[in-house]
């Protein structure tokens, strides 16, 4: 099998298309193969061959008597055609005869349609092949064979590009059509391509220079003289985007049109029909501005150069000459052409010049416009109009003129205001004269020798004002007035009534109407920017006629022919012979667009297959919803170029026909869902009309509006009826169950957000927990670290006061490790909890013991009371029960800071018919206390520090929940916080349990009653050191005592800040020697103290109740009495944004725990000494220098000096010096020169200098002014202006306070 054509592109160049007796039209592919398409469904049918054929080697086919003939590179086949269906799908297939019918190269088939084929061979011989008697016969043999055509029993033999052969069947002549003798310009590229017979004696030939036209005198071809034109050599003049290179040909004999194929332009239609138009052959080099034809029949032409023009003979026809008029010569100008009703041709130029022109005398008058005085009107003249009383009305761009044909005399009419131009004058049947202006159109009204102008037409109708160019009287004494792109029609019977307007979009096809005429039969015909359209008495529309150009001029001649000029030339054609072609021809529905986009056949559209078959066979059109705007286009397949309308009514909505341009087809858009029939007829131009054609069109409701949809909404009611009926009956039972079912969906949502937001939190307590433990180890291990660094200097006071000090806090920090460590490994709970029975007073008395270590060191008040049977047991996980009783101490020793009061006391009670033990753990801290993850929800974060964290107790009560017992925590500021534990004691409350498991106890360890009673007296002697602790250092004073002592006033002071007693007593160690030291617990007594003492430096943690670190030095740096004392901070914050904090708010140095001693006490010192020496520096600056030097070098040695030692205060001096003359100079003035605020000036003056910047601004004044006395040159008076002072009394008092003598006594 072969090839089929669906495989081939449908984009493929057709070489030859031709209709088969099974009605497809087959197509022959320049690229090889036939493609079948089917008109009817519009598909391409695959072709199929019974034997293997290479579809390239097909070269040509015909149909012959129902057999297909093909014509491929081994010869000549015949074959036959069978269509056939396979599946769903149709095929075409051809079965070829098994030998061809003739060998060899064949090409150029065609038939006869009866017996006969002709051909060519090797592209030499022409043969014949006898289809009965199976025999070929050579007709010739030529050098060459391009092209054969059998025509009418002619055989038409195309061989070099400069000759085609007419070869006659009947009696073998033959005639060569020679091209040599005509044009060579023309004709030496006319290779034939096409040929068609139009009649007996008429041809036309495409080719690769045009379309050509062959004419025979008589029937007898080859002998017959003939006439070859080429066609397309004037059409070229007009319609330049031709293609000359044409290919194929076909003649429409009954609409009497020519279609051509060219070679890449397209299809051109010529309609060659004699009714249309001809064309005179004269090229006249101008455009033709008007014409007239005399009574005599010659035609009088005006020109565009200023030329006026005559016929040379009285009979019109395409041969007509014009030549320039003999008497022209004396005139000059651009001529406005008018016929007088006498006959007489009156011509007006642009110069206000007008020629009366006699055709039967040939005479010839002449004279210019004149006004009253005799000068002459240079005026332009745009019309003429001799009316019915003889006068002669004169339009010119000066306005209307009337002109006395006696004596030449004229007479200006008064127009209306804006008026200059009047291009247009006619006279209707009544005598009405109208003019066409600028401004409108307007009437004369002739009350005896008043001339009046009348008319508003165009604002009493809603028109613009526009220029009236063209007015025109028909013979029914109807006026048509053109303007730009509107025509109106007045009936002049009622002069003030407008009877039509005609718009672009109503009526009117063109605009630019620039003339009108009307024919014998009444029709009016006007001459616009493309062509020529015309309007049918009766009717209200304009028509195209032709497409000629612009048409500006017309005139009717004598016998009824129109001739019209265009852009080109004259064109003519008798009117008569336009009647449109009624024969009741019926539209036919050609294409469908729906939303803009065409449909075809069997194509879907939103689910719809709108055409099951070509769109001239449906009688009925059905769209959906989807598919409610649809264009549909008609056609009658004529192709004339007059134009058609179509007239239409959708039943039942319109009852009314509307009428449009059968080009433009009809729109629905929106169409509501129904049944409609549309009704569609031909509307001609002369009025008639054709069959009408009625299409039934339905349009689909949308799913939901259907009688289906309507019955399931009713069966929808009933079932919802029943269902709420249903459900009404059992509303508190479906209730209940929504509710049951929303709680458990709701709990598991919580449940499953708590989980990981619990995650998220505990993940996050951690790593604050770990923080906070790890910043509460570096206090104590500073007190390991510092003390045992002391040791070796071997001074027995102090090293047993390190070690004691070291040992104490190596517990805390060892106990702070154990609890981190418990609480960690708690965190994870086990799979099933192991209890086992243990004695409720050896689990306490074990507990109690593991914190004996820390109760004899530190100064706690510890208590301990058990109020329960010695023998009672309780049922419990003997490692989480020892952790609970563990933590719960810790976190008491925590919140006092472990030196407070802790009660531990263990009873038993009754509650809810339960044997509980409670063990109770109270403690007196002054923080309100909370669980971590209450901090956590209330500030974010955790605090500085664990004094107000209950640590573990999420996992406490984890581990008590699960022994089934309570936990309850109670705090208030101020008085103390008490933790509850409740463990039940029945084995019987825990066996219910599942993930309980009982197991063997441990053995506990026994504790002495003697070691208990020796813990609580440890507890209380630790209580007294810790009481007594600061009276080992009588050298370290209170404030009071440092006011009252005189040895250590020449100490320096030492403001220690500090909220850790052992921090305290260990520094009170290190510092109490060399300094005298003041001590405070918190930020807001480090402050105050501050403020009031003035100490020489401060040392302060950053972690503090009342007010930490940070804000306790803003507050010391912000004050002008204490910003210039040294800070130093030492604290267990590591972190790189707290120690940038503290220095960014003025700190001088920042310390970490653990630190060094040795270095703490360097720091201190460098600070104190730095301070002491910058302000003995500075204090010198304003002494007065031991030798008698000049002001100026004075000035600038201190000013380097000072540099090397202080920018800022070297440029804060050279401002004070550069204004020191301005009495006015303030500190405001001196803040604004350093682009600072006054507050941070003063503080780092004094900062700097221990001065505030009043007496430095002083100082300054006061030694240039020293220095200028002891010059002996300047009166007192005048150095105190020099320095800024402009009151001798203040000058005077300053200079005394600053060197203790009055400046007239200085020396």
């Amino acid at each position: 099998m072969g090839i089929d054509s669906l495989s081939t592109p449908l984009h493929q160049a057709v070489k030859k298309l031709c209709e088969g007796p099974d009605g497809l039209y087959y197509a022959l592919l320049f690229q090889g193969g036939i493609t079948c398409f089917d008109k009817d469904i519009e598909k391409f049918l695959p072709v199929r061959f019974d034997k293997p054929l290479e579809l390239k080697d097909i070269l040509d086919f015909c149909w012959n008597d129902g057999s297909l003939y093909l014509v491929t590179s081994q010869g000549l086949f015949e074959s036959r055609i069978v269509r056939k269906t396979e599946g769903k799908h149709d095929f075409v297939l051809c079965l070829l005869n098994p030998e061809p019918v003739v060998r060899g190269k064949v090409a150029h088939l065609c038939s006869d349609g009866k017996t006969n084929l002709y051909f060519s061979v090797n592209q030499r011989k022409v043969v014949h092949y006898d289809l009965v008697a199976k025999k070929t016969s050579l007709i010739k043999e030529y050098s060459v064979v391009n092209r054969l055509f059998l025509r009418h029993g002619y055989l038409w033999i195309c061989r070099l590009w400069d000759d085609i052969i007419c070869y006659d069947l009947k009696t073998n002549e033959e005639r060569v059509i020679s091209m040599e003798g005509k044009d060579q310009s023309e004709f030496s590229n006319s290779y034939v391509t096409d040929l068609v017979l139009k009649d007996n004696r008429t041809f036309y030939l495409t080719t690769w220079n045009g379309l050509y036209k062959l004419r025979f005198d008589n029937d007898n071809l080859c002998k017959s003289p003939f006439v070859l034109t080429l066609l397309t050599k004037n059409e070229k003049a007009f319609h330049s985007s031709i293609e000359n290179k044409m290919t194929s040909l076909f003649w429409d004999d009954k609409q009497q049109i020519l279609w051509v194929g060219t070679f890449g332009g397209g299809v051109v239609k010529f309609d060659i029909s004699d009714s249309m138009y001809s064309r005179v052959r004269q090229d006249f080099g101008s455009r033709v501005d008007g014409m007239v034809e005399d009574s005599k029949g010659y035609v009088w032409l005006t020109v565009s150069d200023g030329g006026i023009m005559k016929s040379t003979t009285p009979v019109f026809s395409l041969d007509t000459h014009f030549e320039p008029w003999k008497k022209a010569s004396g005139f000059s100008g651009r001529f406005h052409i008018y016929k007088g009703k006498n006959g007489n041709i009156w011509l007006g130029n642009n110069w206000g010049e007008i020629v009366i022109i006699d055709p039967l005398t040939n005479e010839v008058e002449s004279f210019h416009l004149q006004n009253n005085k005799g000068e002459r009107i240079q005026t332009v003249i745009y019309s003429l109009c001799l009316d019915s009383w003889n006068r002669l009305w004169v339009g010119t761009s000066n306005g209307l003129l009337q002109v006395e044909l006696e004596t030449h005399e004229c007479k200006s009419i008064k127009l209306p205001e804006k008026i200059k131009n009047v291009f247009t004058i006619a006279e209707d049947k009544e005598g009405n004269v109208w003019i066409g202006t600028d401004r409108g159109l307007k009437r004369l009204e002739t009350d005896g020798v008043q001339i009046r102008v009348e008319g508003n037409i165009e604002k009493e109708n809603g028109l613009e004002e526009a220029a009236v160019r063209t007015i025109y009287v028909n013979n029914y004494n109807q006026i048509y007035a053109a303007y730009l792109n509107v025509v109106i029609r007045i009936d002049g019977r009622e002069k003030d009534k407008l009877e039509a307007i005609y718009t672009l979009q109503n009526g009117l096809t063109n605009g630019h109407v620039g003339c009108m005429v009307d024919d014998r039969i009444g029709n009016t015909w006007a001459g616009n920017n493309v062509g020529v359209m015309t309007i049918r008495n009766g009717q209200d529309a304009f028509y195209n006629y032709l497409s000629v150009g612009n048409c500006s001029a017309v005139c009717r001649l004598n016998d009824g022919r129109l001739l019209w000029a265009n852009s080109w030339g004259l064109i003519f054609f008798d009117p008569s012979a336009t009647k449109a072609d009624c024969e009741r021809r019926q539209l036919m529905l050609t294409d469908i667009e729906v939303s803009g986009e065409t449909i075809l056949a069997g194509e879907k559209r939103n689910g719809q297959v709108i055409l099951s078959g070509s769109p001239e066979q449906q009688k009925k059109l059905v769209f959906n919803s989807d598919n409610n705007d649809f264009h549909l286009f008609f056609s009658d397949l004529r192709y004339g170029m007059a134009e058609r309308k179509i007239a239409y009514r959708l039943l039942p909505l319109d009852k009314d026909w509307r009428m449009v341009p059968l080009s433009e087809g009809l729109w629905f858009n929106g169409l509501s869902a129904g049944k409609y029939t549309l009704q569609a007829k031909l509307v001609f131009p002369d009025g008639k009309e054709g069959d009408v054609n009625e299409i039934l069109v339905v349009v689909k409701d949308k799913w939901f509006q259907t009688i289906w949809a309507y019955i399931a909404y009713v069966l929808l009611f009933v079932a919802f009826s029943c269902f709420f009926y249903i459900y009404f009956k059992k509303k508190e039972q479906r209730k209940q169950m929504h509710r049951d079912r929303e709680m458990v969906l709701k709990e598991n949502l919580s449940l499953e957000k708590m989980k990981q937001t619990q995650k998220k939190e505990i993940e996050a307590l951690r790593n604050g927990l770990l923080m906070l433990f790890v910043q509460e180890l570096r206090t104590p291990l500073s007190l390991i670290i510092a003390p045992l660094k002391e040791l070796q200097k071997d001074n027995s006071q102090i090293s047993n006061l390190s070690l004691q000090v070291a040992y104490r806090n190596s517990l805390r920090m060892v106990d702070a490790c154990d609890q981190l460590l418990a609480i960690y490994r708690q965190g994870s709970p086990e799979t099933k909890l192991e209890v086992a029975p243990y004695s409720v007073e050896k689990m306490i008395d074990s507990s109690v013991f593991g914190v004996r270590d820390l109760l004899k060191v530190y100064p706690i008040d510890f208590r301990c009371e058990k109020r329960v049977k010695k023998e009672l047991e309780f049922y419990v996980n003997k490692k989480k029960i020892e952790f609970i009783i563990h933590n719960l101490l810790t976190n008491a020793f925590t919140h006092t800071h472990y030196a407070g009061t802790v009660y531990f006391s263990v009873c038993e009670i009754i509650e809810n018919n339960m044997h509980y033990v409670s063990l109770t753990v109270e403690d007196n801290g002054m923080k309100k206390v909370r669980t971590s993850e209450q901090l956590m929800s209330e500030n974010g974060t955790l605090e500085n520090d664990l004094s107000a964290a209950q640590l573990g107790f999420s996992i406490m009560r984890q581990m008590i929940e699960a022994h089934q017992g309570t936990i309850l925590l109670e705090s208030v500021e101020g008085k103390g916080t008490k933790v509850t534990v409740n463990l039940p004691v029945d084995r019987a409350v825990l066996e219910s349990e599942p993930n309980i498991l009982f197991i063997d106890p441990e053995e506990l360890p026994e504790v002495e009653p003697e070691v208990l009673e020796q813990l609580k007296a440890d507890s209380k002697i630790s209580e007294n050191i810790g009481r007594q602790g600061p009276i080992l250092f009588p050298g370290v004073l209170s404030p009071k005592e440092m006011a009252q002592s005189v040895t250590n006033e020449e100490k320096k002071t030492i403001l220690i800040v500090e909220d850790h007693k052992d921090i305290r007593l260990y520094l009170k160690v290190l510092f109490g020697n060399e300094y005298n030291l003041l001590m405070a617990t918190n930020g807001q007594e480090g402050v105050d103290m501050a403020m009031k003492e003035l100490p020489d430096l401060i040392i302060c943690d950053v972690m503090m109740p009342i007010k930490d670190g940070f804000e306790c030095c803003r507050e010391v740096k912000e004050c002008p009495e204490t910003c210039s004392i040294p800070f130093i901070m030492l604290t267990a914050k590591v972190e790189d944004d707290d120690i940038i904090r503290g220095l960014e708010l003025g700190a001088d140095d920042y310390v970490l725990k653990p630190f060094t001693p040795g270095i703490l006490k360097a720091k201190v010192s460098n600070l104190i000494n730095g301070r002491q020496t910058l302000k003995q520096m500075y204090t010198k600056l304003f002494k007065l220098p031991g030798t008698d030097t000049i002001a100026a070098n004075e000035q600038e040695q201190t000013g380097e000096e000072v540099k090397t030692e202080d920018p800022f205060i070297t440029a804060v001096i050279k401002i004070v010096e550069e204004n020191i003359c301005e009495a006015d100079f303030s500190v405001k003035k001196l803040a604004a020169e350093m682009n600072m605020s006054q507050p941070t000036l003063y503080r780092k003056v004094k900062q700097s200098t221990d001065y505030t910047i009043i007496e430095l601004i002083r100082g300054v004044r006061m030694r240039r002014a020293g220095v200028l006395l002891k010059t002996k040159q300047y009166a007192v008076q005048e150095v105190a202006e020099m320095v800024g002072y402009n009151d001798i009394p203040t000058f005077r008092k300053h200079f005394v306070d600053a060197f203790g003598t009055t400046p007239s006594t200085y020396e």
